[in-house]
């Protein structure tokens, strides 16, 4: 007994030792019996000469419980000074991105209005001048690269575009059979001076998706878009939607040129394009688009056969 007395003893005289190191604080937290609190802080610097002189940092707090008897025990604190110095830099980079993406799309709005000022205008002055008049021909030109221009603008920004938000929710409850109607219509004429056609499968059943009808209806015009590129006069456009589970399955394949196998993998990072014109954001949009609401995108495709486009979309029910 008296033995373990004096090791109590020593191990109190060798604590107070280190408390002018590790104490900053005390405080009272129980008056009868009393039950006393010392709080510290240090700064730990381990040097391993026999790891290439490897240096590592810790921030250790240090909470000292004692009573008038002496210590009751300890609780001890370790933070990596490099993990938290990482976070830090974490936390600074993702405040300046997305204010940087504030800023970004703002610009991109501001740049769009300039754009449909000098559309307008060159319309009305390719009207004045008769058909074989060649400057007719460098306003067409002209047309074209503001249209492809806008397209790149319209791409950046619904990259950042909030979701649509109706009284407090999002609208999710979009008629698929519906959309890709809308959209054939929209591209009917692209598709006739191609000389390609197209066939439309749907099931019976109502096809519902819960996603926003602006998001859902800019996947599947990139898609499609794609898909006319490719192809060629006699080629086909099969469009099928079915519901499977609690998911609504679309599926867009083509007859055309196909992706080599090199660029499947490629083809969902931003600004990666097979198209001489192409702006390599259309992919990459549309991947976003899915994986921020719930759903997926797969692409098989042989080089000089076709390509075939798997989306798949959370069910929405009519009273979601």
């Amino acid at each position: 007994m008296a033995n373990d007395r004096q090791e109590m003893k020593t191990e109190i005289e060798k604590s107070n030792h280190y408390n002018k190191y590790f104490t900053k604080t005390s405080y009272t937290i129980k008056q009868d019996p009393p039950l006393f609190v010392k709080e510290g802080s240090h700064r730990v610097i381990i040097k391993y000469q026999d790891e290439a002189d490897k240096t590592f940092e810790y921030d250790v707090g240090l909470s000292v419980i004692e009573d008038t008897e002496g210590h009751l025990g300890y609780l001890v604190s370790v933070e990596d000074t490099k993990k938290l110095e990482e976070k830090k830099i974490k936390n600074a980079e993702l405040e300046r991105w997305l204010t940087e993406k504030q800023i970004a799309a703002s610009y991109v709005h501001e740049l769009r209005n300039p754009l449909f000022s000098i559309r307008g205008f060159l319309q009305i002055l390719k009207q004045s001048f008769v058909d074989d008049d060649k400057r007719k021909e460098y306003t067409d030109i002209a047309l074209n690269e503001l249209d492809r221009m806008n397209n790149l603008l319209s791409d950046y920004l619904s990259r950042y575009k909030e979701h649509n938000i109706i009284n407090g929710r999002v609208n999710r409850c979009i008629s698929v059979k519906n959309i890709i109607e809308e959209l054939i219509v929209f591209f009917q004429h692209s598709m006739q001076l191609k000389g390609i056609s197209y066939t439309l499968e749907f099931g019976n059943d109502e096809i519902l998706v819960s996603i926003d009808k602006e998001q859902l209806t800019q996947v599947l015009i990139n898609i499609i878009q794609n898909a006319i590129d490719a192809m060629s006069n006699g080629d086909n456009l099969t469009i099928k939607a079915f519901k499977e589970d609690n998911w609504v399955c679309v599926e867009i394949t083509d007859e055309g040129v196909g992706i080599k196998q090199d660029d499947l993998d490629k083809i969902f990072v931003p600004f990666f394009s097979t198209k001489e014109k192409g702006t390599g954001l259309g992919l990459y949009i549309t991947k976003q688009i899915m994986d921020s609401n719930g759903g997926s995108i797969n692409i098989v495709s042989e080089e000089g056969k076709g390509t075939t486009v798997f989306l798949k979309f959370p069910e929405a029910k009519e009273n979601q």
